[in-house]
C-alpha cells in the first residue's frame, strides 16, 4: 500500500470526531453539514485502508487504530503549538512570553538569581527555561525554540553568535567541616587522598578540571562520576567526598553547609550567551546578558 498524502481538513476533522465522539457534533462545532463529515472520514478511512470508526448500540466508537492516531496527530499538534510559540516570540522581538536555555553549571545559581531581578522588572511577562544537554544548544537555537542559551561551554559554530559576558576559576567544593574549608586556596596536589566527585574528561567541566591540573603537573584521579553540577553538590553535602566545579555553580554553597575553596593556577571559565545568527534577537536577551554580567560581577566572579 503506497504512503496516503493526508490532507489539513482531514486531520482536523478526524480530531473533533474524536474529542466530540459524534458526527452530530463535529459537525456543529466545524461549522458544517453532517453529511459532508461524514464524507471527510469515509475518505479518509479509503485512504488509510483501514476503519477509524463503527456503529456499536447506536454510538459511534473509535477503533483501536483511531486511537493510536489520535496519540500521534495530538504529538505532532503539540510540536506545531511551540512552534508557533517560537515563531511568535521572533517576530514580536520583545514579547510577553521569553524562553531560553540554559546548561546546569549556570542554571544552578547564576541563572535563578538573574530570572529574579528579570522577574521583578516584568512581572507580567512569562519565562521559560530549559535545562539543556551541550550536544542539544545548536539544534535548540537553530530551529527557534529558545532565544538564547547560556553555559560554560564554547560553540565554534558559524550559524551561532557569542557573547563572553563573565569569567571565573574552579573552586573545590567541601563540607564546612573538612579540613580544606578554612584555607584560602588549594592546589591540586592537596586533593591528593581524598574521594573525588568530578566529571568525564570530555565534557566542559572535565576539560577546564584537567587543563588546571595539567599546570600543576598533577593527574587527576576521579572516585566518583558525575555529569551534572547538582549532583557532584549534593554527593559533596552527604560527606561523600569533594568536588571542583566552576565558581558560578559554587555561589551560596554556604546555605548547603558547605565551602567553596579557590584552586590555584585555575584556568578561566567564561560563561557564554549563546543566539542564533540567523534569528531576530529579542530585547530580552540582551537585558539577560547584563543582567548575568552585573550578578557574576557583583559576586566578584570577574564579569567582563
Amino acid at each position: 500500500m503506497s504512503r496516503p498524502r493526508l490532507k489539513d481538513r482531514q486531520i482536523e476533522v478526524f480530531r473533533t470526531v474524536m474529542a466530540t465522539g459524534s458526527l452530530t457534533a463535529a459537525s456543529h462545532q466545524l461549522g458544517v453539514s453532517q453529511p459532508s463529515i461524514s464524507m471527510t472520514i469515509r475518505r479518509f478511512e479509503d485512504e488509510l485502508g483501514t476503519h477509524l470508526f463503527q456503529r456499536i448500540g447506536g454510538r459511534l466508537v473509535p477503533t483501536e487504530e483511531a486511537k493510536r492516531i489520535l496519540i500521534e496527530v495530538e504529538r505532532v499538534f503539540g510540536q506545531f503549538d511551540r512552534l508557533s510559540e517560537a515563531i511568535h516570540s521572533i517576530v514580536t522581538g520583545d514579547s510577553s512570553t521569553f524562553r531560553f536555555g540554559t546548561t546546569p553549571s549556570l542554571g544552578v545559581r547564576l541563572v535563578p538569581k538573574a530570572l529574579k531581578v528579570l522577574k521583578d522588572r516584568h512581572a507580567e511577562r512569562i519565562f521559560y527555561c530549559d535545562s539543556l544537554a551541550q550536544k542539544d544548544i545548536r539544534d535548540y537555537l537553530l530551529f527557534g525554540q529558545g532565544s538564547c542559551v547560556t553555559t560554560i561551554a564554547p560553540e565554534n559554530d558559524a550559524a551561532l553568535e557569542t557573547a563572553v559576558i563573565a569569567r571565573c576559576g574552579l573552586v573545590c567544593v567541601v563540607p564546612r567541616s573538612h579540613r580544606l574549608a578554612a584555607l584560602p586556596s588549594v592546589s591540586p596536589s592537596m586533593l591528593a587522598g581524598e574521594t573525588l566527585i568530578s566529571f568525564a574528561p570530555e565534557t566542559p567541566h572535565g576539560r577546564y578540571i584537567d587543563a588546571t591540573y595539567a599546570r600543576s603537573g598533577v593527574t587527576r584521579a576521579t572516585d566518583v562520576y558525575v555529569h551534572f553540577v547538582e549532583a557532584a553538590l549534593s554527593f559533596v553535602q552527604e560527606d561523600i567526598g569533594i568536588a571542583v566545579v566552576d565558581a558560578f555553580s559554587a555561589m551560596d554553597c554556604d546555605r548547603m553547609d558547605l565551602a567553596a575553596v579557590p584552586v590555584e593556577n585555575s584556568v578561566d571559565i567564561p560563561a557564554y550567551v549563546h543566539w542564533c545568527r540567523f534569528r531576530p534577537r529579542p530585547r530580552t536577551v540582551d537585558e539577560l546578558t547584563r543582567v548575568l554580567s552585573d550578578i557574576a560581577e557583583s559576586r566578584g566572579s570577574g564579569a567582563i
